[in-house]
């Protein structure tokens, strides 16, 4: 049985709407006060609740939570698993780090792909190379949300941890550290920039994706995902903004996200949502 949320942190006035804390003054302060509040946040959860899982894609939030769960000793152990989506239409560099974290952090990741398809070949002999041309909700469907819901559900999912957060804009602009739903969602760096997550991986020397040195600053499907100028890295909403190019939704507005998260918030129990998130 889940225990009240209650986390052991609370977040300062200065940042319950804004990410820049200005008594921060030095970055070091500034990450140490970020750690602690994302390690208190994933303790929290995987002392409190059942099966808390982390669905991870590899980009640099996502590295700072596997270093994070390392340090907790829930990567070796196995306690929190790590979901894996292979859409089949990632770059190969993606596989490849993969393999690498799995073997420096001792775990091996749940893979979970299309259904009813082990290869992309035997994919692409049903549904084409350009399915996400001729119909991008259907090839969201196929290839990210089913897999993604079914990863869930398989895993018998209380806690989904992820590394969404506010600087990432549009539909994540008001994030909190948790969102009440089925599952919770556990959003350790909401209130982190991508600086932050920069900032840590170079403290800690942290391996990270080889398409950065690339120009890419979030890595998602290969046929969607461009390099952007480095200068705009850092701006708000910056990093995904190579992400989802020349997409639009059915109603014509601009692509932002795949539908995984759009999907699981339509199940979200609205009502608690403020009061759960208020432990922040």
């Amino acid at each position: 049985m889940a225990v009240p949320l209650q986390l052991s942190f609370t977040l300062p006035e200065s940042r319950r709407h804004h990410c820049f804390c200005p008594h921060l003054t030095s970055k070091t302060s500034r990450l140490q006060h970020l750690e602690d509040q994302a390690l208190s946040a994933l303790s929290h959860a995987v002392d409190n609740y059942g099966n808390v899982v982390f669905p991870c894609a590899l980009i640099t939030g996502d590295v700072v939570i596997l270093d994070l769960l390392a340090r907790l000793g829930h990567l070796e152990s196995g306690r929190v698993p790590v979901i894996f989506i292979d859409t089949f239409h990632l770059f190969p560099e993606t596989h490849s780090f993969l393999k690498s974290l799995e073997t420096k952090y001792k775990f091996k990741a749940r893979v979970f792909k299309p259904a009813g398809f082990e290869t992309k070949k035997d994919y692409s002999a049903k549904h084409g190379s350009d399915l996400f041309i001729t119909d991008v909700d259907e090839y969201d469907r196929i290839c990210k949300v089913e897999p993604f819901q079914r990863s869930l559900k398989e895993s018998g999912t209380d806690v989904m941890l992820n590394g969404r957060r506010r600087d990432h804009g549009a539909e994540r602009a008001h994030l909190e550290v948790f969102e009440a739903g089925k599952p919770l969602k556990c959003n350790p760096l909401a209130y982190w920039e991508f600086r932050d997550c920069w900032d840590y991986v170079e403290a800690n020397k942290l391996e990270y994706h080889p398409l950065h040195d690339q120009g890419f600053p979030s890595i998602g499907d290969e046929q969607s995902t461009v390099p952007v100028p480095k200068e705009k890295w850092f701006e708000y909403g910056g990093e995904r903004s190579g992400r989802f190019q020349n997409m639009t939704n059915a109603d014509g507005s601009a692509k932002t996200e795949c539908g995984i998260h759009v999907m699981s918030d339509a199940t979200s129990e609205k009502g608690p949502a403020a009061e759960l998130a208020s432990a922040r």
